[in-house]
């Protein structure tokens, strides 16, 4: 019944659906409808979300690509899209969950495996490929705790889908979640978090460079707020206010995640009197706050900051990826909404590499005991830096789950 409804549902949304992903996607309507570039040698097609998720497909299309396996790659956003493209990896607009988008795409393609990056729990897709006899690996796989409450409600979307899935799950408790939706627990492998085993783009030394270059001598205390949330932007502000009453040499580097939410992070900084200059406008003078309007350049930002806050966990949002600052050896601060990375917080905070805060108030301290004590500063560094290093190898477990799939 569950299923009946909706086919019924997407069939009439589809006009407006894919007029409005068409929009968001740059005209990619072709591929949104399933008319992908035809494909003959049989690839791991490897599906990701957003730019996260892109940056964990990258990297296993890597460890894939020397082994003799063909990739396609494939995203949802239009940030993750943009990612892929830098990077020259020719990736293509994931069809809509459309029966015959769907079938029209796997037709094309014809892989030998699909991978889908953490959540990608499409039931029309799922069915299709099911049908086809497609092997399915959910890597870095992983679901909210609000995303299992939905799913467990809407369980019989998938009918069959999921009987041919094999998942690689973050940790034990994510596999016992999967297994509750109906992932039998011989398909399901505990592989370990692949965002730990990120590490900076290419282009890192010169986007290093590049923003240096924009900060004022002398250059004071620099925190970054990295992929700041919608709601936060006026938080992250009043925390640098309040620093700067204790420390008037700090200077803040604002990365929203949303690139639209710029002009608002900006707004906030500029409504407490705070000198703010957005980075695509090079600026010259001094700022006391810097609004990153651009793709690609936090690692470089968190590379140059004493301390960093890693954002949406001040709103309840479940949080962003506190590994990247980590690995470069930072201290991190987060909010308490740090659901959808519960597990590198936690780790974090157990090795007193992070600080957890409840709002700006409290931000404003816990930077300022950090960035006036250097022995502390160095301290936690060492500790997040070490605790990440320890728990990298996720990516090559993962490449072996998928090419385990690739030899039944």
């Amino acid at each position: 019944m569950l299923w009946f409804v909706y086919r019924i549902f997407t069939a009439i949304a589809a006009p407006f659906w894919l007029a409005f992903l068409s929009i968001r996607q740059g005209g990619r309507l072709r591929e949104r409808i399933g008319l992908v570039p035809r494909r003959f040698d049989g690839p791991v097609w490897i599906q990701a979300v957003s730019v996260g998720e892109a940056k964990l497909a990258s990297r296993l299309g890597a460890i894939l690509r020397p082994r003799g396996i063909p990739i396609f790659l494939t995203s949802t956003t239009s940030t993750g899209l943009g990612l892929l493209e830098r990077e020259e990896l020719g990736p293509r607009a994931f069809p809509a969950d459309l029966p015959f988008a769907a079938a029209i795409a796997l037709g094309r393609v014809k892989p030998a495996c699909i991978v889908l990056v953490e959540t990608e729990l499409w039931p029309g897709f799922l069915r299709q490929a099911a049908r086809r006899g497609i092997p399915v690996v959910i890597v870095n796989a992983r679901i909210s705790d609000r995303s299992l409450k939905r799913t467990l409600a809407f369980k019989g979307l998938f009918g069959h889908g999921l009987e041919n899935v094999h998942v690689a799950a973050q940790s034990e408790e994510q596999a016992g979640r999967f297994e509750r939706l109906g992932v039998s627990q011989r398909q399901i492998t505990v592989a370990g978090n692949m965002k730990y085993d990120l590490e900076p783009p290419a282009t890192f030394l010169k986007q290093q460079l590049a923003l240096k270059r924009l900060i004022p001598e002398p250059a004071g205390r620099i925190w970054v707020a990295g992929s700041v949330r919608e709601g936060e932007e006026r938080l992250v502000a009043e925390a640098h206010y309040r620093l700067m009453k204790e420390v008037p040499s700090a200077r803040l580097i604002v990365a929203p995640r949303h690139l639209g939410r710029a002009a608002v992070a900006m707004e906030e900084a500029k409504r407490l009197g705070l000198n703010c200059v957005r980075r695509t406008n090079e600026p010259e003078g001094a700022w006391s706050v810097m609004i990153l309007d651009t793709i690609g350049e936090l690692w470089a930002a968190y590379s140059l900051g004493e301390a960093a806050f890693v954002g949406g966990s001040l709103v309840a949002l479940g949080g962003q990826n506190p590994v990247e600052p980590a690995f470069l050896g930072k201290p991190v601060l987060f909010g308490p909404s740090m659901e959808n990375f519960r597990e590198p917080a936690e780790m974090l905070l157990a090795v007193r590499a992070a600080l957890r805060v409840e709002g700006p108030e409290a931000l404003a301290f816990g930077l300022k005991q950090i960035l006036l004590d250097e022995g502390r500063r160095e301290e936690m560094g060492r500790a997040a830096a070490s605790a990440v290093a320890s728990s990298r190898g996720a990516t090559e477990r993962t490449a072996e789950a998928v090419l385990a799939r690739l030899k039944r």
